[in-house]
């Protein structure tokens, strides 16, 4: 028997809500929709007319997690249910309303046998740390794409980069030679020219926004919340201050997860599955959970060929302890044998580098995990 009377399901949108409400042990029902400026105020007003206790849940997507956390904080449960694990039915497909979809959540809530997951609701600072690390990482995107349009327009005017080191290697774009390189470049025609300094002052642009928001999270990074998590997390090979500070902002929480296992679900490293009766097909991995810190993970995992069994170097000031210490040796070399392992197996690369992140992952988890205790210790 569920410890609250009534359940209530919510459809949450920008500058509404609409709310399907059930008593499971009468039957009673109720319904609302609130509009408008301040329209939490009248929900919250229509939820304590209920019976009471009550408990609310909505689906997570744009809307965030702020109307949780007011009703939280005005006594009312609330949660939030991963949108990916909501079932749905071909009929509400073909008739979807706002209505119905407060329905759905209703229907969820009331079910036993209901498998839907409920998101962490991060607290403001941990939130405002994951604004500040996906707008990082969202800058780092764009100015790779800036560059990718600057070298696609040199391109099709038949410009392609051609110096070698002295051992015939290509020698590297976007360096001041090759930008001195490239902006000396005459397209044929004064609008392809204009095209080109344009396209160039937006990744110059894109580069100093980039640069000031890496300041922005190096300084939050050694702030006392994050520092001592940070500073363990960088002693993993392939993890610098920009990853750890992302991880901690999208781990939150590290005792949120339960197993090792949870962790590579939530990052999306685990193979999909589209098994029936006698036949077991593996596919490619889910990619679900947080695709930044699994992207970031897997870019540094890039590394993995050229690495050898030296420890990493420790910055200066930033000593950890020894249970971490030990942790992060055994990682790094347990992650290189793995990879070598696989590799000697014939596994392609990409394969072998994104079963290394599956575990790199864990490792991250135990670490935090580790940090968390001592710091709850001190």
């Amino acid at each position: 028997m569920s410890e609250y009377t009534t359940q209530v399901g919510m459809d949450v949108h920008a500058r509404s809500v609409s709310c399907r409400a059930l008593r499971p042990d009468t039957g009673e029902c109720w319904s609302g929709t609130f509009r408008g400026e301040g329209f939490e105020r009248a929900l919250l007003e229509w939820l304590r007319g209920l019976p009471q206790p009550v408990r609310c849940a909505y689906e997570s997507g744009c809307t965030g997690f702020w109307l949780s956390r007011f009703l939280e904080g005005a006594g009312v449960a609330c949660g939030v249910v991963a949108v990916s694990t909501m079932p749905r039915s071909p009929r509400d497909r073909r008739h979807k309303n706002d209505r119905r979809d407060a329905a759905v959540v209703l229907r969820e809530m009331c079910n036993p046998a209901s498998d839907v997951s409920y998101v962490w609701v991060p607290d403001p600072q941990t939130e405002g740390a994951r604004d500040l690390a996906r707008a990082a990482d969202a800058a780092a995107r764009d100015v790779r794409s800036a560059r990718q349009r600057v070298s696609m327009l040199l391109l099709k005017h038949g410009f392609a980069w051609c110096e070698r080191t002295p051992s015939g290697n290509l020698r590297k774009t976007w360096t001041r030679e090759w930008r001195r390189w490239a902006l000396s470049r005459d397209l044929g025609d004064a609008l392809s020219n204009r095209a080109l300094e344009m396209e160039f002052a937006a990744v110059e642009l894109l580069e100093r926004e980039v640069a000031g928001l890496a300041a922005a999270v190096a300084e939050e990074a050694g702030r006392p919340r994050w520092r001592p998590y940070v500073d363990a997390l960088v002693r993993l090979k392939g993890v610098d201050v920009q990853t750890a500070f992302l991880a901690c902002a999208e781990f939150g929480d590290f005792s949120r997860f339960r197993s090792g296992r949870a962790v590579s679900r939530w990052i999306g490293c685990t193979a999909s599955e589209s098994s029936s009766g006698e036949a077991d097909r593996r596919g490619p991995i889910t990619k679900e959970g947080s695709s930044r810190l699994r992207r970031a993970l897997v870019e540094g995992a890039a590394s993995m060929p050229r690495r050898n069994g030296r420890p990493k170097r420790v910055r200066p000031g930033h000593e950890v302890s020894p249970a971490v210490e030990e942790m992060a040796a055994a990682a790094n070399e347990r992650l290189r044998r793995r990879y070598e392992r696989l590799r000697g197996a014939g596994k392609h690369a990409n394969v072998a580098r994104v079963a290394v992140v599956s575990e790199m992952a864990r490792w991250i988890w135990a670490i935090g995990l580790q940090v968390q205790r001592e710091l709850a210790a001190a």
